[in-house]
């Protein structure tokens, strides 16, 4: 390394002026450290304003724990806002009341996963339920009533559709009878073969 070098070198490490870097090289006989350490000593060695670049050398081993930390942190994170809302959903239930009586709670926990896993099968199982006569209704938290009054008007039309679907098989049959009894014409007409 040549004196111009040493020079700029001093002067960034200890952010002074070239001059002031010039002449501490030359009085420790162009040594770099006993420069930098004699600057220091005579408090001309602004640290506040040095630029040190501390360079970090890790191994691999290192990289994965760090690793390893920030996504047990995201994990723990996200399984703690899992558990919320599994709580809150624990503290609402889906009641089966038939002639007045409470028949089943379900926690909408247990719904949500039945929702996941057999979509179709909780809906028809409600209709079917609703069309022996079952209502529904939500209590928890801070359920609105509205919800519990569109439940029990679902109620109350599958258990009217169930009550006029008699009426309206008799009339489909009745009809199917008429269109199939034959005309006076036509059972009067033996069938000739020709």
């Amino acid at each position: 390394m040549d004196h111009f070098e040493m020079v700029e070198t001093l002067r960034e490490k200890a952010n002074v002026s070239y001059e002031e870097a010039s002449a501490a090289l030359e009085k420790c006989n162009w040594d770099l450290l006993d420069a930098l350490l004699m600057l220091e000593g005579e408090g001309r060695l602004n640290k506040d304003e040095t630029k040190t670049e501390e360079k970090t050398y890790t191994t691999r081993q290192q990289k994965r724990e760090e690793s390893r930390k920030e996504h047990k942190g995201l994990i723990a994170t996200v399984m703690h806002k899992l558990a919320e809302v599994i709580k809150v959903l624990n503290s609402v239930h889906l009641k089966a009341h038939k002639d007045g009586e409470e028949r089943l709670s379900l926690s909408m926990t247990v719904i949500v996963l039945a929702l996941l896993f057999a979509f179709w099968a909780v809906p028809i199982a409600m209709i079917v339920a609703m069309c022996f006569g079952y209502r529904f209704s939500v209590k928890g938290l801070s359920i609105d009533e509205s919800v519990n009054a569109a439940m029990d008007k679902a109620g109350t039309f599958v258990g009217d559709v169930v009550k006029a679907a008699p009426n309206v098989v008799t009339v489909v049959v009745e009809k199917h009878d008429e269109e199939a009894k034959p005309t006076e014409e036509t059972a009067e007409k033996p069938e000739t073969e020709e």
